[in-house]
């Protein structure tokens, strides 16, 4: 039985929910809706407004004014089948290694298996005799934590099951693609919380109804089996959504803060590097994009210097003594055996490292080129 002051806890957290929500839902409905999206982008979404929505439809006010049979629904189970849904697709939108025709089949199947659960779980919920009478929320989650009668524990099973099948292959996936970038930490930290809110439901939603509301374990310990994960799980899911968008976004705003200086200065003298802005652009696309015009402006820079293709001297293999040479030659200084070969990236060395480590030391060498060519070429724009 769920204790006045552990429902006085679920009722702040249910207020919290509710004031702080909306403006992060907002933020990311309004991505999603400008700007080139993805399927575990668009699942992320939907599952926080579904969320945002059971909080909502599980507040007093809203309750009461909901008919019987809608309270039997909601309780019995639809609130877990919408979230295993959102988190089936999901799991088809993360899985890199498939193919978009298994991704559409499998979109599909997570709608009909829902469909069908859902159905499945409102037929059996309305056969309740204590879902139905029932109306106050907390008796409600007290009838189903002590059990309640065969089309309950049915509803709750049903809808539980499906649930803990979905956590596990989110565990599965996550996991595996678990790494040290944005999009891996993420995925990691969803596993696992998946993990323990497998835990948690299956000690609360399978095992406690079947058992005609006995603990998993006896004692304390089998409540506490069941709310802590459980509470850990939500948070934990919470941060393993939302660090990758965010720390993505970190990370574009400090590179193009480090791009901007020498890619302005290349776009004034070749206004031709920059086409018209894209408002539509993801800032991770726009460094993408300065990169590029970082690469393209340093090869006509070099033709209009007259570099040499190649050259005699040694080209130096690390990144901090290339990336310092060519700096120092794009801010007009000599360097003895210099050729186009220098602007290549080092061996192991990304594109885009490459370009901002040019972006650092032209920064450090003070940010304008000088060159008898250049201004004249400049000149010319300019007039």
């Amino acid at each position: 039985m769920i204790s006045p002051s552990a429902w006085e806890l679920v009722q702040t957290a249910r207020i919290a929910t509710l004031v702080c929500f909306p403006p992060v839902l907002m933020y990311r409905i309004w991505r999603v809706a400008r700007y080139p999206t993805s399927i575990p982008a668009v699942a992320a979404a939907a599952f926080g407004i579904w969320v945002w929505f059971l909080t909502l439809l599980f507040t007093e006010p809203v309750w009461s004014a909901m008919p019987p049979r809608m309270h039997a629904v909601w309780m019995g189970g639809w609130a877990l089948v919408g979230i295993a849904g959102c988190l089936q697709i999901f799991v088809i939108g993360i899985s890199r290694d498939v193919s978009p025709i298994w991704i559409r089949r499998g979109m599909c199947a997570t709608f009909a298996v829902t469909a069908v659960v859902f159905v499945a779980v409102g037929v059996f919920a309305t056969r309740s005799h204590v879902l139905v009478t029932s109306e106050d929320v907390q008796t409600l989650s007290n009838a189903l934590v002590n059990g309640g009668d065969r089309a309950a524990v049915t509803a709750s099973v049903l809808s539980s099951g499906f649930l803990v099948g979905v956590l596990v292959q989110l565990a599965w996936v996550g996991f595996r693609h678990a790494d040290r970038t944005p999009v891996g930490t993420g995925l990691g930290l969803l596993a696992i919380a998946a993990v323990l809110e497998l835990v948690a439901f299956v000690c609360g939603g399978i095992w406690r109804p079947l058992s005609g509301g006995g603990p998993f374990i006896g004692g304390d310990y089998g409540l506490l089996l069941q709310i802590l994960p459980g509470c850990v799980g939500v948070v934990t899911m919470i941060v393993g959504f939302a660090w990758p968008p965010v720390l993505l976004h970190i990370r574009a705003r400090r590179d193009l803060r480090r791009l901007w200086p020498l890619h302005d200065v290349l776009v004034r003298i070749f206004p031709g590097l920059s086409p018209p802005a894209d408002t539509r652009i993801r800032m991770s696309d726009l460094v993408f994009e300065c990169v590029a015009h970082v690469h393209d402006g340093l090869t006509v820079l070099a033709r209009i210097r007259q570099v040499p293709f190649g050259s005699e001297a040694l080209v130096p293999g690390g990144l901090p003594q290339r990336a310092s040479a060519v700096s120092y030659w794009l801010v007009g200084k000599h360097i003895p055996g210099f050729s186009c070969q220098w602007l290549r990236a080092p061996d192991g060395v990304s594109d885009e490292d490459w370009a901002l480590a040019i972006a650092d030391g032209f920064r450090r060498y003070g940010g304008v080129l000088i060159a008898g060519p250049v201004r004249q070429h400049l000149a010319s724009v300019e007039a």
